[in-house]
This record gives structure tokens, C-alpha cells and sequence, in this order.
């Protein structure tokens, strides 16, 4: 299921007003938010099993109260973001958490 990206988006597909539009193959979203050394291994399970993945960094001048360690963000295309989260839940042993805003 795609993520609507407005609230006015949300409170339709609430409201039952509108459909959301099929996932978007040209889009990238963020799969997961993992420690720093668990991203690149990730990203090459993704890889192995043919879901098209990147890691990326994520650094931060100061520590949050999300963390206490580097992080890394793991993209993948829209239409192969619940499938990727599958592989990511299996390997993790729990559902893969995401960077809030």
C-alpha cells in the first residue's frame, strides 16, 4: 500500500474519497532506518534477492534520543518497498524501524 504524501491525501483515503495511486516504480522511499554497521549487509541481502536497494549515511552532529550510534537509511524503489521490508523484517527478527521527521 502506498504512503500518502499530503494530509489532504490521507484524509481523503480516510474518508474513503479517493484511491491512492499504485506505487510509483521511478519513486524511492526509505525501507529502513538500522545502526551504520547493519546497513551495508542489509543492502547486499536486498541486492542478492533482486530488490534494487542503496544505503546511505545518516549523519548527525548530535545524538537524539532515537539513538546512540551512527545510522544509516536504506532506499528502494516505491513498488518494492513492502517486499524489501519483508527481507529486512526477516533478517532483523522485527519490523524495521523508521527515521522520524
Amino acid at each position: 500500500m502506498a504512503v500518502p504524501r499530503t494530509f489532504r491525501e490521507a484524509w481523503d483515503w480516510l474518508l474513503g474519497r479517493d484511491e491512492l495511486p499504485p506505487p510509483d516504480p521511478d519513486r524511492t522511499v526509505e525501507a529502513a532506518w538500522v545502526p551504520a554497521w547493519q546497513g551495508r549487509m542489509i543492502t547486499d541481502e536486498l541486492i542478492a534477492d533482486g530488490i534494487p536497494a542503496v544505503v546511505v549515511d545518516d549523519f548527525g552532529i548530535n545524538l537524539t534520543m532515537y539513538t546512540r550510534e551512527p545510522m544509516a537509511r536504506i532506499f528502494v524503489t516505491e513498488n518494492r518497498r513492502a517486499e524489501a521490508e519483508a527481507v529486512i523484517t526477516e533478517i532483523l527478527g522485527h519490523e524495521p524501524r523508521h527515521r522520524g521527521l
